[in-house]
């Protein structure tokens, strides 16, 4: 068997792990947003592991077997695609969303602003969306925290300012219903890391803010 066929069934057994993950798991994680730089991310990484597969099958020089070399493409983009998949899991899962929430304060009617904020995902720079295609990571800064959750748009601003009075720094803001939820938001921390939402509600509960106060993510 020629070394080149030996390389191709190497990397034809590389992408077979690549098709199953993008199957599994990567259009709902690399793909959920399409720009061209992370299908080149994307692009990049298949490069790669195909080379790992063929060399693999390159340096086994004595095996001669199609299935055999074909199987030897398969394990270090198998081992490298897995050790991806769990650096990049999301621990701990998101909460219920916002409009699930358990904070629930009646009030008469209001009309909302009309530049209310949305949840939305952070602006992702060009470096970002390429290493969402190369090592399927993404943005870090998605939780919020929420100090309330109100049916009418005239409680939650009504607590947002009570909030701003008592606790200036927190920036309290009213929110859009999520998705198809009914219920507004008052936020007090957006676009933030795990570890910053945690430490901001920490000290929003210290500074008199309700205790079942939460931190939100999207749902996965």
């Amino acid at each position: 068997m020629t070394t080149r066929k030996k390389i191709v069934l190497g990397g034809l057994g590389a992408l077979t792990p690549v098709v199953l993950n993008l199957i599994a798991v990567d259009l709902r994680t690399v793909f959920y947003s399409l720009t061209l730089i992370a299908v080149a991310g994307y692009l990049v990484r298949v490069i790669v592991l195909f080379y790992l597969g063929g060399l693999v099958a390159y340096l086994h020089k004595a095996e001669t077997s199609p299935i055999k070399l074909f199987e030897l493409g398969i394990v270090a983009p198998a081992l490298i695609t897995s050790m991806l998949n769990a650096s990049n899991i999301s621990v701990p899962s998101a909460p219920p969303s916002p409009s699930q929430g358990s904070v629930f304060v009646p009030s008469a009617y209001a009309q909302p602003a009309a530049d209310l904020k949305q949840f939305t995902l952070p602006q992702e720079t060009p470096t970002q969306q390429f290493f969402r295609g190369f090592a399927g990571s993404t943005a870090g800064n998605v939780w919020f925290v929420i100090s309330g959750y109100h049916e009418k748009y005239a409680a939650a601003a009504k607590q947002a300012e009570a909030i701003n009075k008592k606790a200036p720094g927190l920036g309290a803001e009213v929110y859009a219903p999520y998705g198809q939820g009914k219920l507004f938001s008052v936020v007090i921390g957006a676009n933030l890391t795990r570890e910053e939402a945690d430490r901001l509600k920490k000290e929003a509960v210290k500074k008199g803010l309700p205790k079942d106060t939460v931190v939100w993510t999207f749902p996965q």
